[in-house]
C-alpha cells in the first residue's frame, strides 16, 4: 500500500522552498509513494507541479486552515503531513491535533528572519514542536538557528541538504556566446552578475556599491542582475545615483536561469543572511567563477581560493578585491571552477530524496 504525503506550503511563486516541493513531489512519487501538494493561498506566477494539486485561500494565520488541512488528510488518507514555511508549518502542527497525521517540519530558512510575522512564528514553534515527528533543516546553520531560536534539541534536528536539479544547469548545453547576444552583451564586457531575489537580505546593494568602485577602473565592467522582489525600485534607484545605471541591466524574473548565468565572467552571492545558498551551485553547475559571502548556510558551500572567493568582510570593498583578483588571474578562475564542479556533485537531487524517502519510510514504521 502506497504512502500517502500531503506537502502543505505557503503558495507556489517563485522561491526556494517551492522548488524543493516541486523536486520532490515529482521525483519521489513511485510505486511505494503518492504525492499531493496544497498551497495555502494561490499565486498568479506559480510554478507548474506536476502532482495532485490542492489551492486554498488562506493568505494569513487563519484557523480555518488548520480545520481544512485535517479535512485534507481524512478525505485523501494522508499518512504524512510535509510542511514547508512558516504558516504551513504552524497550521500543520495544529491540525495534528485534530487529524492526529505525522507532520515533518521542514525548515528553509524563515527562522532566521526578523520581524514580528517571523518573531511569532519562532515563539509558536518553540510551543508545538514537540508535535512534529520529524523535524528537517536544509543545513547545518540552520539546524542550529533552530536548536537556538525554537529551543529544539540538538539531537532532535536532521539535517537534510538542498539539492538541485542538475539537469537545465549543464554548461556544456547553452553557448556564452548567444547567450550574451541575447542580452546585448558584447565580448569585451566583464559581466559581473547576480541571480535572486532583490530583497535586503540578498546584499544587491553591497555589489551594486562594489560595481560602481570596479567602473572606476575600468568601463569594460558590466552588471546584470536577474530577478524581482521588493528592492527592485531602490535598487534601480541606487544605480542611477551612483551614475552607473547605462552599466547595469536589470533583467527581471528568468525563466531560464542557466542560460544567464552562462553570459556571466564572475558570479556574485552577497547575501547577508542565508539559511542554504541553492544558487551558489547553479553557478558552481555553470562553471562561473564565484564571490561569495560566507555567511550562515553559505559558508558549508564555499570553500575560500578552492570553490570560490570569500568576501570577508562582505563589503563593496572585499567584493571589488575579490572580483579584480579573479579577472587578472585565469588560472584562480580555472581552479576555482573545477574543484566548485567537483564539489557540487554531492548536491544531487537523488541524494536528497533518497534522505526523504528513507524518512518517510521510518515514520510509517514508528506509527505502526
Amino acid at each position: 500500500m502506497k504512502i500517502r504525503v500531503l506537502h502543505i506550503i505557503d503558495h507556489l511563486g517563485p522561491g526556494g522552498a517551492q522548488v524543493l516541493v516541486k523536486n520532490i513531489a515529482e521525483k519521489i512519487s513511485n510505486e511505494h509513494i503518492e504525492t499531493f501538494v496544497c498551497a495555502l493561498r494561490t499565486s498568479p506566477l506559480a510554478i507548474p507541479v506536476e502532482a495532485r494539486l490542492i489551492n486554498l485561500t488562506y493568505r494569513k494565520y487563519n484557523p480555518c486552515a488548520i480545520f481544512a488541512i485535517a479535512k485534507l488528510c481524512k478525505k485523501y488518507k494522508i499518512d504524512i503531513l510535509h510542511a514547508h514555511l512558516t504558516k504551513s508549518v504552524i497550521t500543520s502542527l495544529m491540525a495534528n491535533f485534530i487529524s492526529k497525521t505525522p507532520v515533518i517540519v521542514h525548515e528553509h530558512g524563515p527562522i532566521f528572519r526578523k520581524g514580528l510575522p517571523f518573531s511569532i512564528y519562532r515563539v509558536l514553534l518553540r510551543m508545538f514542536h514537540n508535535r512534529a515527528a520529524a523535524i528537517v533543516a536544509n543545513s547545518q546553520a540552520t539546524a542550529r538557528q533552530l536548536v537556538q531560536s525554537a529551543a529544539i534539541g540538538a539531537n532532535g534536528v536532521e539535517v537534510i541538504p538542498n539539492a538541485l536539479d542538475f539537469g537545465p544547469f549543464d554548461s556544456s548545453k547553452v553557448a556564452r556566446s548567444k547567450a550574451r547576444a541575447k542580452l546585448g552583451i558584447s565580448e569585451k564586457d566583464i559581466v559581473v552578475g547576480f541571480v535572486g531575489r532583490l530583497h535586503r537580505v540578498k546584499g544587491v546593494d553591497i555589489l551594486i556599491q562594489a560595481v560602481c568602485s570596479l567602473l572606476r577602473q575600468s568601463s569594460n565592467y558590466l552588471l546584470v542582475i536577474a530577478g524581482d522582489g521588493p528592492q527592485r525600485d531602490s535598487l534601480e534607484a541606487l544605480a542611477a545615483q551612483l551614475g552607473i545605471a547605462h552599466r547595469a541591466k536589470f533583467l527581471g524574473m528568468c525563466d531560464k536561469a542557466a542560460e544567464v548565468m552562462s553570459a556571466f565572467d564572475i558570479g556574485i552571492v552577497p547575501s547577508r543572511q542565508e539559511p542554504f545558498g541553492i544558487v551558489l551551485l547553479e553557478l558552481m553547475r555553470m562553471k562561473v567563477p564565484v564571490v561569495s559571502s560566507g555567511v550562515d548556510g553559505m559558508g558549508e558551500l564555499v570553500s575560500n581560493g578552492q570553490t570560490a572567493l570569500v568576501a570577508e568582510p562582505n563589503t563593496p570593498a572585499s567584493i571589488c578585491d575579490c572580483v579584480k583578483r579573479l579577472v587578472e588571474d585565469v588560472q584562480l578562475q580555472r581552479r576555482l571552477t573545477e574543484n566548485a564542479y567537483k564539489f557540487s556533485e554531492q548536491f544531487a537531487l537523488t541524494n536528497q530524496t533518497d534522505s526523504i524517502k528513507k524518512l518517510y519510510y521510518q515514520i510509517c514504521k514508528d506509527v505502526d
